[in-house]
Parts: C-alpha cells; structure tokens; sequence
C-alpha cells in the first residue's frame, strides 16, 4: 500500500512537471478534494483525455474517473433543464409585456380615432391580444404544473 502510495505522489510530481498539465494543481483550492478532483477529471475530458488516462494523470481508479464524469453528466443535465425552463418562463413573461404595452397603444388609439370602422378594427386587434395573452396564461400554468413534476 505505502509502495502505492510513493508511486502516485511521484505522479502528481512528474504531472505538475508538464507544461500543458493543468496550472490550477500548483494553487491548492479553499473547496474540498473532491469538488477539486471532479474539477480537474472535467477540464481533462474537456481536453479529450481518455478516461483511463485521466485515472493515470490525476492517481485515481478508473471506476472513480467513471463516477465523477457521471456526476458531472447527471448535475449539468438539471443545469440545462432548469436554464431552460427559466429561458422560457422568461419568454413567455416578455411576449404578455408585449401584448400589455400593444394593448395599452391600442387603447390609446381607440380613443384619438373619430372613424367608427377604426374603431372596430382597433377592438378587433385588442380582443386578438387579450386573447393571446390569455392563451400565453395558460402556458405559464402548464410550466408550473411541470416544475411542481419536477420536484416529486
């Protein structure tokens, strides 16, 4: 075991010997090793190491390797579910200030026009909007109903 040990310390000594070797080893990070580790497996398969190699470079299992990449894989998948989720969440929100504001315009127009066919076309357009927008509504709910999935 102590053998085993020596010969992954000179690993990590002849890696930090490499210049393409990731500078981030020679400044011992605040988090614990393990973040730190995953931190280091991630930016090597980024690189296009293999895993075992990685397992080699970094004096690890290869299973370990295997684990953290999974890891990596499962947290960034609920990154992006949950960036994209916001992503729309946030369009919706921008398409009902959208309809506000046109409604808002259109109201404002409705009252500056003396032509009674104008007027029917201006209700027409905000009957059209307020509709949109209701419809937008309902998308809204369908996004809290699948977030509150989500967390079950």
């Amino acid at each position: 075991m102590k053998e085993k040990q020596t010969l992954v310390e000179l690993k990590t000594i002849v890696n930090l010997q490499i210049p393409e070797y990731d500078k981030l080893l020679t400044d011992l990070p605040n988090q614990d090793k393990i973040k730190f580790r995953r931190d280091i497996v991630n930016r090597l398969r980024i690189s296009g190491y293999r895993n075992k190699e990685i397992a080699e470079k970094i004096g690890c299992s290869l299973r370990t390797v295997e684990k953290d990449l999974q890891i990596i894989r499962e947290r960034s998948k609920k990154w992006y579910t949950d960036e994209s989720i916001k992503d729309y969440c946030e369009s919706i929100q921008d398409f009902i200030i959208f309809y506000d504001n046109a409604i808002e315009d259109l109201q404002i127009l409705y009252q500056e026009t003396t032509e009674i066919k104008e007027k029917l076309e201006i209700l027409n357009k905000i009957t059209e909007f307020r509709n949109s927008k209701l419809e937008l509504y309902s998308k809204t709910k369908s996004v809290k109903n699948f977030i509150e999935e989500l967390q079950e």
